[in-house]
């Protein structure tokens, strides 16, 4: 049973009960995503924002930041010499940083970056004191970034983080081993074939997945081996709709204050308002605007422009006709309306839509050990 972390009381909890499990070995999968990295490591899922910060000063005391979507994190020592005693910032800490960089601003950034996302979620987690790690993650393009993700993960590496609880810096090592490095979805399709969430489909019949993320609508066509018959990349996730929310809110002519004139809106904002279910911009009386109308208004631009290119590949494959199931994972496909819509098209939503993919990639890493 994966445990998701739902408020800072339970992570806590959950942190200081792995830290104290004396567990020496974990099976994970690693989505590093392109607005958010996600991983299942053991019996645990974690989020966090793909946000980095390099900590240029180390004679500032850094490492007063503590969050369950956030770390800091100093490298001591391991396999990865060009680390060494280098200091950074992930997640929600990496966002507060004004020098912060978006692994989706730069695609190589996810693999360049995939060894401190990892231990940023280690570091969250508390994981225990040498703990060797099996790990399986994806990539956008594994034929151009496999080796150089492996090359630079795998190995042991000892790392320093801020103890949740006692708030002290302590020390881990742990040992990481690469079981495999797989293209974007590919371990949402293992998932669905194989994992919990089975659709019954032989080798033979056809499956249409549509994977809503940050930055893109993936669409992959695939058969019941698990086999990728064909993929289709359309431009612009759930991130581009909050950036069209965030100018619609920018050209508004009123105003609650004086301090919120022209106020350059922010599209992390919008989605926090979205997520938390308010359609509120902004968190106090000065600035706080409820944005229902412009969200409707976006979303149709936004969903009827890319729900027809969709519709276009799957029609000139000639995969419509012949797919048994349409199905739909990635975090997009949780937005309000959005659900609706696609239920309405006849498409199979799976639940905890954004882990799936981490969920398929931790059931291959097991695959691949004979677990």
């Amino acid at each position: 049973m994966t445990t998701t972390y739902t408020n800072a009381k339970n992570w806590l909890v959950q942190a200081d009960l792995l830290a104290k499990s004396g567990l020496t070995d974990l099976i994970a999968g690693k989505d590093s995503g392109a607005g958010y990295g996600k991983a299942i490591i053991g019996d645990f899922s974690i989020m966090m924002p793909a946000a980095y910060s390099l900590v240029r000063n180390r004679n500032i005391m850094h490492h007063e930041t503590i969050s369950k979507d956030g770390a800091w994190v100093r490298y001591v020592e391991g396999t990865w010499l060009d680390l060494k005693d280098v200091q950074f910032f992930w997640g929600s800490a990496a966002l507060a940083q004004s020098d912060h960089t978006l692994l989706h601003d730069d695609k190589a950034k996810k693999a360049e970056l995939a060894l401190e996302s990892i231990l940023a979620d280690l570091a969250v987690l508390n994981i225990p004191d040498g703990v060797k790690l099996s790990i399986s993650l994806s990539n956008h393009n594994p034929e151009r970034w496999g080796q150089e993700i492996k090359r630079r993960v795998e190995g042991t590496h000892t790392f320093e983080h801020l103890h949740p609880l006692t708030r002290s810096i302590v020390t881990k090592t742990v040992e990481i081993v690469v079981t495999g490095i797989y293209p974007e979805g590919f371990g949402s399709i293992a998932h669905c074939l194989f994992g919990e969430a089975s659709l019954v489909l032989d080798p033979s019949e056809l499956a249409i997945a549509l994977d809503i993320g940050s930055s893109t609508w993936l669409i992959t066509v695939f058969n019941g081996s698990g086999a990728v018959i064909d993929r289709h990349l359309i431009e612009g996730g759930a991130g581009e709709l909050h950036t069209m929310i965030a100018e619609t809110l920018d050209k508004r002519n009123d105003r609650v204050s004086l301090l919120s004139k022209d106020v350059k809106h922010s599209p992390s904002l919008v989605n926090q308002g979205i997520i938390e279910g308010t359609f509120t911009y902004g968190g106090n009386h000065l600035t706080g605007k409820k944005f229902e109308t412009e969200y409707s208004q976006c979303l149709d631009q936004w969903w009827s422009n890319r729900i027809e290119k969709f519709a276009n590949f799957v029609t000139a494959g000639n995969y419509l006709d012949r797919a048994k199931y349409l199905v739909a994972w990635g975090g997009g496909v949780s937005l309000p309306v959005v659900d609706q819509n696609l239920a309405d098209l006849g498409f199979v939503i799976l639940n905890n839509p954004q882990f799936i993919n981490a969920l398929g990639l931790k059931l291959l890493t097991q695959i691949s050990l004979g677990a």
